[in-house]
């Protein structure tokens, strides 16, 4: 085969892989900004009561993982670790059982993480708008959450 012609080929492969990859991101991205249950998501927390939530890490995050098999919730408080269970139908979501680890961490508040713990304790609804969970208690917003990010 002649050059120009190898380098034609390699050119349509080249075009094909990129778009390829720009169709896997763009259904990627699309996925996400349709999340319509709290389920099987990892949800950063963002705020609480209405302030920004910041992690000094990200491994200090705090987040939330509600399984769909047996309606388990896994997390993190930031530095201690989140148990529990869930009631979810329609928009109504209750928490139960909730258990955490009590370790002293130094990288965020105890204040901080008995908040998070007292609030999902209220917990009676959420709400999906675009990429952003929130968790209410009779309309009130008590926390906002959003998907994690890959990485």
């Amino acid at each position: 085969m002649s050059r120009s012609i190898l380098s034609a080929a390699w050119a349509v492969v080249l075009a094909s892989s990129l778009a390829y990859s720009a169709k896997l991101v763009f259904a990627q991205e699309a996925a996400a900004a349709t999340v319509r249950s709290p389920r099987e998501v990892h949800w950063n927390l963002i705020e609480l009561d209405g302030s920004p939530v910041a992690a000094a890490s990200p491994e200090s995050q705090p987040y939330l993982y509600l399984q769909a098999q047996g309606d388990r919730l896994s997390g993190s408080l930031g530095c201690n670790r989140l148990l529990g269970s869930y009631d979810l139908s329609g928009d109504s979501l209750q928490f139960h059982s909730l258990a955490a680890t009590r370790m002293a961490c130094a990288n965020m508040s105890m204040d901080i993480e008995a908040k998070i713990l007292d609030d999902l304790k209220l917990v009676t609804s959420f709400q999906i708008s675009g990429e952003v969970l929130s968790l209410k208690v009779d309309n009130r917003v008590l926390a906002k959450f959003e998907p994690e990010r890959a990485k």
